[in-house]
């Protein structure tokens, strides 16, 4: 009896024994199990972590790199409520940008309008320059008033619409006039027929021109008018060169042309709104709103001439007239 409940409680102390052991070897795996999970949960989460903070300093220097220059901005109001804004681009920066909405505001209303440019696709790459114009609604709009506007592009980054070349010539055409002349486009046209020009529209660039052909002058006029009023040319407005000795006056006069190069047997007066640039073409031998149309041939003597601008019309409701000191012509 004695020996057989020996064993009993040997049998019985030696499975309590077994059943601690696994235990706690159970416990410590699932410590383990535990503890590698979180180890590894955390090693994710700091590369997550690290991985958002690398791209988002990314964005931040993108952001800075980021330089869009928008300049030679023009606010032309062609009816009311109305703006049409028009500027160069260029990305300055090393970056591609994109640009995604456009701000107008009527500083004399105290009103303005945003438009969305997404649609636009309007990427620029590092370099590339392109002229942006939209036409934007503001009611009550009219060209007197002062406007501003600026670029946000898709990283957040805001760009003023300078002004800047306006501001220089501007200062100039307070001493000289509101109209101011693109010397660096000036240029002539040949005739492909009597009323039609040969290299339309693109012309020819240059102050030396040939002598004794039939000719038309280009010129490309901008307003600066420092009240901000609208000039309109009427059929008196020409290009003259006075004579000198051996060579007689000529003058060319204001002539409207078709899409095609072809001139218009009459004349419809020219208007320019405030900082437009329009083509203006001097080809008639004869005043439009007086006679009929013909050509006219440069001098056929190898000569340098003076040449002026004479134009005429109306500023706002008032009588209008200037004399641009126009430049140095060489027939050859």
């Amino acid at each position: 009896m004695i020996r057989s409940s020996l064993r009993r409680k040997t049998r019985f102390g030696s499975s309590r024994g077994i059943s601690s052991v696994i235990t706690t070897v159970f416990l410590v795996l699932t410590v383990l199990v535990i503890s590698t999970n979180v180890f590894l949960w955390a090693l994710t989460q700091n590369a997550v972590y690290n991985d958002v903070v690398r791209q988002r300093n990314q964005q931040d220097v993108d952001r800075l790199m980021e330089n869009i220059i928008a300049t030679n901005t023009t606010y032309v109001v062609p009816s009311a409520n109305t703006i049409n804004v028009t500027t160069s681009i260029v990305n300055g920066g090393s970056t591609a940008a994109q640009i995604v909405t456009l701000w107008v505001m009527d500083a004399t209303l105290q009103k303005y309008n945003v438009t969305d440019l997404q649609a636009s696709n309007l990427n620029l790459n590092p370099g590339n320059r392109q002229t942006f114009s939209k036409a934007i609604r503001i009611p009550g709009a009219i060209s007197t008033n002062s406007f501003s506007a600026w670029f946000v592009t898709a990283r957040g980054n805001t760009v003023n619409l300078a002004i800047v070349q306006t501001v220089i010539v501007s200062d100039v055409a307070q001493g000289i006039g509101s109209m101011a002349m693109e010397f660096a486009t000036f240029g002539y046209y040949t005739f492909a027929s009597s009323t039609k020009l040969a290299n339309w529209p693109t012309g020819i660039v240059s102050f030396n021109v040939p002598k004794n052909e039939y000719v038309a002058f280009r010129a490309n006029l901008r307003n600066l008018d420092p009240r901000k009023l609208t000039i309109t040319l009427d059929s008196h407005s020409l290009f003259w060169q006075p004579g000198r000795s051996g060579v007689s006056d000529n003058a060319w006069f204001i002539v409207n042309v078709e899409a095609d190069g072809t001139i218009k047997s009459t004349y419809t007066p020219i208007t320019i709104a405030y900082l437009e640039t329009k083509t203006i073409i001097f080809a008639s031998q004869n005043d439009l709103g007086l006679g009929s149309f013909s050509q006219l041939k440069t001098p056929n003597t190898v000569t340098s001439v003076a040449a002026f601008l004479l134009l005429h019309g109306t500023i706002g409701s008032s009588p209008y007239g200037q004399n641009i000191p126009f430049v140095s012509l060489f027939y050859n």
